[in-house]
C-alpha cells in the first residue's frame, strides 16, 4: 500500500510538472501604516527586490511557491518626540517638537505562497495566476534621517539605529499576474503584489529605551506617549523573473 501511494504521489507530480525554480527581480514602492496614527506617513518610496523563487504543483492548476527574497527597503514617516533644545550641554529644556524620519534597511525573508493558475489562453502557451500568503524574515539594522522640527529649530541627525526596530519581519501577500512557456522546462513570467506587515517595526524589548511607550532622553525617563508608536510598511511591488 505504501508503495502504491508513493508511485501515485510521483505520478502526480510528473504530470504537474512538479518542482521548479528561478529567479525574479523587480521595483517596489513603499509607504508607512500605523495602527494608532502615531506614525504620519510622509509619502512613497522606491526600493528594489530580488530573490530566488522554487515552486511545487502538487495539483495541475496550483502550486506551493517558496524561496528567498532579499528587499532593499525604503520608507518616510513623522512622529512627535522630545529633544532637548538647549545649546549648553550641562542646561536641559526638553521641548515636544516632530521628527521627520527618513529610513532604509535590507529585509531578508522566506515567502510561502499558495499559487492558483488558470488553463492556457487563446491556444497560446500563456497563464495567469494568483497568488495568497506571506512572508517571514530578517530586518538588517535601520540607517535613518532625521530632522527634528520645532518652531525655527530644524536640526538633522544621520545615525544608524541599535535595537530600535523589531529585527522579525512577518507579512501578508497577495499577487497575480502571467506567465508565458517559452521552452518545455522553461517559462517566463511578470506579476504585481502587494503587502502589508502585521509585525510593529518597532522594538518593544524590555532592555531598549527607545521603543517610544516612553519619551526618553539617554536612560531618562521624561514621561508616557499618549499613542505608542506603530509602524507598519506597506509594499506594491512588481516583479519579473524566469523558472527553469
Amino acid at each position: 500500500m505504501v508503495g502504491l501511494l508513493l508511485a501515485m504521489s510521483l505520478t502526480a507530480s510528473a504530470q504537474y510538472k512538479g518542482f521548479s525554480f528561478g529567479f525574479k527581480l523587480g521595483p517596489t514602492f513603499d509607504w508607512t501604516g500605523s495602527k494608532t496614527g502615531a506614525a504620519i506617513n510622509q509619502g512613497t518610496k522606491t526600493g528594489f527586490d530580488l530573490g530566488v523563487v522554487a515552486e511545487y504543483y502538487f495539483a495541475e492548476n496550483y502550486a506551493i511557491v517558496t524561496g528567498v527574497n532579499v528587499d532593499f527597503v525604503k520608507g518616510h514617516y513623522s512622529f512627535d518626540d522630545m529633544r532637548n533644545i538647549s545649546a549648553i550641554d550641562s542646561i536641559t529644556d526638553y521641548q515636544l517638537g516632530t521628527i521627520d524620519r527618513q529610513f532604509k534597511t535590507t529585509i531578508y525573508e522566506i515567502p510561502l505562497m499558495l499559487k492558483m493558475v488558470t488553463p492556457e489562453l487563446g491556444g497560446l502557451p500563456l497563464r495567469a495566476y494568483a497568488q495568497v500568503g506571506g512572508a517571514f524574515g530578517y530586518t538588517q539594522r535601520v540607517k535613518v534621517m532625521d530632522t527634528f522640527t520645532l518652531g525655527e529649530i530644524n536640526d538633522k541627525d544621520y545615525r544608524a539605529t541599535d535595537g530600535e526596530y523589531n529585527p522579525f519581519h512577518a507579512s501578508l501577500r497577495i499577487g497575480a499576474g502571467a506567465e508565458y512557456t517559452l521552452l518545455e522546462t522553461t517559462r517566463v513570467f511578470a506579476g504585481i503584489y502587494f503587502s502589508h506587515d502585521f509585525l510593529n517595526s518597532i522594538s518593544r524589548g524590555a532592555l531598549v529605551t527607545s521603543n517610544y511607550e516612553k519619551y526618553y532622553a539617554g536612560n531618562k525617563d521624561l514621561g508616557e506617549r499618549d499613542l505608542k508608536l506603530n509602524v507598519l510598511q506597506n509594499r506594491i511591488g512588481v516583479e519579473f523573473g524566469i523558472f527553469f
